[in-house]
């Protein structure tokens, strides 16, 4: 989100702009699954919105139909008690996934996927880039980095350069699952898309992913376990991981779970800052060196900060 929202402000700045992506497709934690069981989104699922130039982008995509509000649905477990309620803020995902918002940033730009960079070089006044595969991308005149601090931290090692990315950010363990039936529903709530699971020591949060605007079929749940928990199990087996996540949605539901299908665990190494950053621009730059970097861990973990920071630094870019 970060990189594509700067690349986007440069691009229409009239800068020639290449993106560098190490997955099969962008998105980082915006990215969704699908397999024989469906469709899942297991990173962000959903966002907010309050940043007025944020707003009118998402009105846009609203119209083109890659984005609707979800969860309008919301519960809430209390010391075992499930309750409804209504979210603070209009909330959004990309329909029919969260992927499909950072499908609809990325269209009118150039990037190369499958690309991981793995060391950079500055000679005279442009930088070289090296990937895994020992191929060299050369003559670039600023390198915007927009990756994981601690990843940022790894790549700028032996630079000269005054940026040091030192963020603390946490892991993430995500599980899917694909019931064979639908879910009962906890006593007083007729149907919800997703809740927040405060009383867990596991879960932090469980989502409907049929629920979603443009998905309908079959009952299949992502479960995100907490900050703590997903550090302390970061190596742990996928299998098992799952299995535990699960059986801590079975103690957190107040009705028996149906028999399951199929699930899966996907572990996010750097998910989000543990702490917001304050007083800071939301992005950092190192003029002489012609080095940036941008990402959602420069304000906080949310997908809309993760947008302002990459659009503050090509808008800072811009007026150099």
């Amino acid at each position: 989100m970060a990189g594509l929202s700067a690349a986007r402000v440069l691009q229409q700045a009239g800068r020639n702009v290449q993106i560098f992506d190490k997955g099969r497709r962008p998105g980082g934690r915006m990215s969704s699954r699908r397999n024989e069981h469906g469709l899942f989104d297991l990173g962000a699922q959903y966002f907010t919105v309050r940043d007025p130039a944020f707003a009118r982008l998402i009105t846009t995509f609203e119209q083109q139909g890659s984005v609707a509000r979800w969860p309008s649905i919301m519960a809430r477990q209390i010391d075992g008690q499930w309750q409804a309620r209504q979210p603070e803020h209009p909330r959004y995902s990309g329909m029919p996934s969260m992927a499909s918002l950072i499908e609809a940033l990325a269209e009118p730009l150039k990037l190369e996927q499958q690309v991981r960079i793995t060391s950079m070089t500055r000679t005279a006044s442009t930088w070289t880039l090296e990937d895994q595969n020992g191929q060299q991308w050369s003559g670039f005149d600023h390198v915007i980095i927009a990756i994981p601090a601690p990843q940022a931290a790894s790549l700028l090692e032996g630079i000269d350069t005054t940026l040091r990315p030192q963020a603390d950010m946490s892991a993430c363990w995500s599980t899917w699952v694909r019931f064979r039936d639908a879910l009962d529903m906890p006593s007083g709530i007729d149907a919800w898309h997703g809740v927040q699971l405060e009383a867990s020591t596991v879960l932090r949060w469980a989502a409907r992913n049929q629920t979603r605007p443009g998905q309908h079929e079959g009952e299949r749940v992502t479960l995100l376990a907490n900050d703590d928990w997903s550090d302390e199990h970061l190596e742990d087996d996928p299998a098992q991981v799952a299995d535990k996540m699960i059986d801590a949605f079975q103690d957190c539901y107040p009705a028996l779970l149906p028999a399951i299908e199929a699930c899966g665990a996907h572990r996010w190494r750097y998910a989000q800052p543990r702490q917001p950053q304050e007083d800071t621009p939301g992005y950092l730059i190192d003029g002489a060196a012609a080095l940036s970097l941008c990402g959602d861990w420069c304000i906080d973990g949310r997908v809309e900060a993760a947008w302002q920071s990459g659009n503050r630094l090509a808008e800072a870019l811009c007026r150099q």
